[in-house]
């Protein structure tokens, strides 16, 4: 009843401020011209003089609320609001220090494995530590992912905490949802979190059931108001799921059959997941509550978690008996000072000696970003990116193809994947030995505005062997860029890159 008001409302503004432009547009036009245009001097002094953001971003707004002053300025107000300026509630505050305190003093049983040297700087960047005795599997592509899924969800007898960006209304998802249904009702707690925006189409019938057999739902910064300033830009991407505190899954899929390669849209839906058995799964598992208790916002929120039996039940993974696989999982977001996810893979760049691969379904890097990659590669370091050769968005896909010439002239060769299908992997593979994959793409959105997560892998391990040979089979199913066929581009082409670029600081 309430999203029906808030729809009637919107219909009738809609209606009111169509009959007065269509009556009065002349005058109406004028004036909203000039009262946009004094906001974009407000709006502009603001980020001139205390707006802590990137100069490139400052950049972009400052075009979108000159040139479209109306138009422009009321994207700001909805969606170009600092992140760091955001005021949370005092339980969101002191639950989340509750978790930090208890889970980073937990003592984790670990090898004599000597630790990889890139885990120490990012441990000294982020303060999350790298941890041995652990099985990775790769799982590539929805083939491989959901069958791995499904049987452990079935095998679950205590906890399945289970988080998406993105969450069908379909045959894969109701068949997951049907499992969950199933083991909350044979007494397994269920606690399952969607991105209120990615999932936005999940309706409450669909969800019902799940709720009546006892499982726990949020939606993650649900937009039920027509005044979503506050968060509506800033959006939980991360994708996992956590069983018995024993085994993880996370990586580039969500729930739907398009990520089964199962919709007409594309032929193959290229992804990659990652399945972690091990003492790895307390980081999975730390990042998943920290979300849990944002969302419940109460005074308590944590206490379940981290109580002696809550450590005992959600914080005690066990380590993989026949591998010993180091794992370190960084995340981060919008709200964080610094950008933990971003530099974490900046560094892994950086520590190449021989070979950077990446692919991303949206190549868009910050001026950061964008820098470290190019001065590697023009270091004599075999860099390849492979992007979609068919995209999924429009300005996201011309937004990508604007940096293709800048990479190339740096000495990177730049791979389209098939034109009929998408890459959607965020892989990164440095000198065949060390390796990131997640949810992270290569772009602002990710780096800047969304929660992501990203797991880094080391010492040449069975996982990133297995990288390896993915991007090796994607290699040949893509197309190599040319000096030639950058060159004859038309420009219309052209013009929708460039304005695509322009746009890229605030994707």
């Amino acid at each position: 009843m309430q999203k029906l008001i808030q729809f009637i409302v919107i219909l009738v503004m809609f209606a009111l401020v169509g009959y007065f432009l269509f009556t009065w547009s002349g005058a109406i036009l004028t004036w909203a011209t000039i009262i946009g245009e004094v906001f974009a001097v407000v709006i502009a002094v603001r980020l001139l003089l205390w707006d802590q953001r990137n100069t490139t971003s400052k950049i972009a707004w400052l075009a979108a609320v000159f040139v479209l002053p109306v138009l422009g300025v009321v994207l700001y107000l909805f969606f170009g609001r600092n992140p760091q300026n955001r005021i949370f509630t005092a339980n969101q505050v002191k639950e989340k220090e509750k978790l930090i305190e208890a889970i980073h003093n937990l003592p984790i049983p670990q090898s004599d494995k000597e630790l990889p040297e890139l885990s120490k700087s990012l441990y000294s960047l982020t303060d999350i530590r790298p941890i041995n005795g652990n099985k990775v599997t790769i799982l590539t592509n929805g083939q491989e992912t959901f069958p791995a899924i499904l049987e452990a969800l079935r095998k679950a007898t205590d906890h399945i905490h289970i988080q998406y960006y993105i969450y069908r209304q379909d045959e894969i998802s109701t068949e997951i949802r049907d499992i969950l249904i199933e083991k909350a009702k044979a007494g397994v707690t269920v606690r399952f979190l969607f991105d209120g925006m990615g999932s936005a189409h999940l309706k409450e019938e669909f969800l019902e059931p799940l709720k009546q057999a006892g499982a726990t739902v949020y939606a993650y910064d649900p937009v039920r108001s027509i005044w979503i300033a506050r968060t509506a830009n800033l959006r939980n991407h991360r994708k996992m799921i956590i069983i018995d505190s024993k085994i993880g899954f996370t990586g580039g899929l969500n729930v739907g059959e398009e990520y089964r390669s199962n919709t007409p849209d594309f032929e193959v839906w290229r992804d990659t997941h990652v399945k972690i058995e091990g003492t790895g799964v307390l980081e999975l598992q730390e990042s998943f509550l920290f979300d849990w208790v944002y969302m419940e916002n109460r005074a308590g929120a944590a206490d379940e978690f981290i109580s002696e039996a809550g450590i005992a039940r959600y914080l005690s993974a066990q380590q993989a008996e026949d591998t010993d696989d180091w794992v370190q999982i960084v995340y981060g977001g919008p709200y964080d000072k610094e950008k933990w996810v971003r530099d974490s893979m900046l560094d892994l760049m950086d520590s190449a000696k021989k070979s950077v691969w990446i692919a991303s379904p949206y190549f868009v890097p910050d001026e950061e970003s964008l820098a470290v990659i190019r001065r590697v590669s023009m270091s004599g370091i075999d860099v390849r990116v492979i992007v979609p050769g068919k995209g999924d968005r429009g300005v996201s896909f011309h937004g990508s193809n604007a940096y293709i010439q800048t990479m190339i002239d740096a000495g990177a060769k730049m791979y389209s994947y098939r034109d009929d299908s998408f890459i959607h992997a965020k892989v990164m593979l440095v000198d065949g030995e060390r390796a990131a994959v997640g949810t992270a793409n290569f772009d602002i959105r990710s780096f800047r505005l969304n929660h992501e997560l990203m797991v880094f892998l080391y010492d040449r391990s069975d996982a990133v062997v297995q990288l390896e040979r993915d991007f090796n089979a994607d290699f040949l199913e893509s197309h190599l860029f040319t000096e030639a066929e950058m060159k004859a581009k038309s420009k219309t082409q052209r013009m929708k890159e460039t304005l695509a670029s322009l746009l890229s600081p605030i994707l």
